[in-house]
């Protein structure tokens, strides 16, 4: 067999849907736990490298991972695979589990049950990859996506709606790949808060679709990327089942005409480094400003209610979700954090990148141009910190400008650190 890679490959997926009634994962104020399954939550592991010392990047269908579930995952697969490096990731699924108590309401805490099932769930599916790892041809396809997301905020704005492919092919007379790993910049949420089933939305979707083009049973993975400020909500036409499906069809279709794009890399065994950026808190609201802001954003979004514009209706409702949170916090303040580690990995024409929160779109594609060769940006990845957002952000009073941690000049701290590490020779 003829190959352009001198790396293995190998993939897994497991089943990791929650027994329910279970409690589902986001701040937007739920009625009841889940009631019944849409389609089943999975994590995907990919392996690169060698069986001695594999890097794996493990995907799960759920809100996000926090730091203790990551250590534990690791542990997991290094206890079989001493050299392992892996990197575990959600898809930001706001109708998966609620695995670490992230949703304030909740009557009773997160069932450990659940928990155990995801962890036990993406070590496995890791283990599973490094057991299929095989020489491969590779590919990468990288295009604009039409009709499915904007800045959710700011639909007005530009921004970098690019899926990214990552391509396995058994032979290179296969026409079709028989492994597909891609990164997509928007939150994936077009079931709306009121949804008490369980389901990996877009994610899910394009999978499904994407699968039915493709024939045969390729294995289809699909991370979320610089998705902090970009989403379906002024494209989407409702938030039920039959528009999923119509933009997982959207979406699968220009995956599909991307194949065809699609040009050999030549990978090496995998160079991976990590850093802390250590990032300044903001200045918390005064409670006097906070008060103003609530009232003139209540007035304001009652206005668009009442003028039918729904989708900027919804953005000021989520901007005021944001102002009551930040009011708590200022009565009972916590801890923040402040030290964000992030990864990057050079596998020979590829770079990949993880970053454990969630990214604004116009600082994902500074990343990409800083590196060079085709990169794979993972949000969501090896932790969750909340929102990284560009310096003129801080300009507006959206809901991820109130609910960041971060002081302005954050998200370009971290770019600058993370570009660092993507040209390291």
């Amino acid at each position: 067999m003829t190959t352009d890679t001198s790396i293995a490959a190998g993939w897994a997926a497991r089943d990791i849907t929650s027994p329910i009634p279970c409690w589902m994962g986001g701040y937007a104020a739920r009625s009841a736990p889940a009631n019944a399954t849409h389609d089943p939550l999975y994590a995907h592991a990919l392996a690169l490298g060698t069986r001695e010392q594999p890097f794996v990047l493990i995907v799960c269908d759920v809100l996000d991972v926090k730091e203790t579930m990551v250590r534990e995952v690791r542990q997991r697969v290094v206890t079989r695979y001493p050299g392992a490096t892996v990197w575990l990731g959600a898809i930001h699924t706001h109708s998966g589990p609620d695995v670490d108590g992230s949703v304030s309401h909740a009557p009773e805490p997160p069932d450990p049950a659940i928990r155990e099932r995801i962890i036990a769930g993406a070590s496995g599916a890791a283990e599973e990859a490094i057991v299929n790892l095989h020489p491969v041809l590779v590919k990468w396809a990288s295009g604009a996506i039409e009709g499915i997301a904007t800045n959710r905020d700011h639909p007005e704005q530009g921004a970098d709606i690019t899926l990214d492919l990552l391509c396995f092919y058994e032979t290179g007379e296969q026409m079709r790949p028989a492994a597909l790993f891609g990164s997509f910049p928007c939150h994936p949420t077009v079931l709306s808060a009121h949804n008490l089933t369980l389901s990996a939305d877009l994610p899910g979707a394009y999978r499904r679709q994407l699968k039915a083009m493709l024939g045969a049973d390729p294995w289809i993975a699909l991370a979320t990327g610089a998705a902090g400020d970009i989403s379906t909500r002024h494209t989407r036409q409702g938030q039920g089942f039959d528009e999923l499906e119509r933009f997982g069809r959207l979406l699968a279709k220009q995956a599909y005409d991307l194949l065809s794009t699609a040009h050999p890399l030549t990978l090496d065994l995998p160079r991976i480094y990590d850093t802390v950026v250590v990032l300044e808190p903001k200045e918390p609201f005064a409670p006097d400003k906070l008060a103003a802001y609530t009232r003139d954003m209540q007035e304001r979004m009652s206005a668009e209610q009442q003028a039918g514009n729904l989708a900027q209706a919804r953005t000021l409702e989520t901007a005021l979700q944001g102002l009551l949170a930040a009011q708590k916090r200022a009565l009972t303040p916590g801890e923040q954090a402040l030290n964000v580690t992030v990864a990057a990995a050079i596998v020979g024409d590829l770079a990949l990148a993880a970053v454990p929160g969630e990214l604004y779109s116009n600082l994902g594609a500074a990343i990409k141009q800083a590196t060079g060769r085709p990169l794979l940006l993972l949000g969501y990845t090896n932790g969750y910190v909340g929102y990284i957002l560009a310096r003129a952000a801080y300009a507006e009073m959206d809901y991820e400008v109130v609910m960041s941690p971060f002081a302005p000049g954050s998200g370009e701290q971290l770019v600058k650190a993370l570009g660092a590490l993507l040209t390291k020779e």
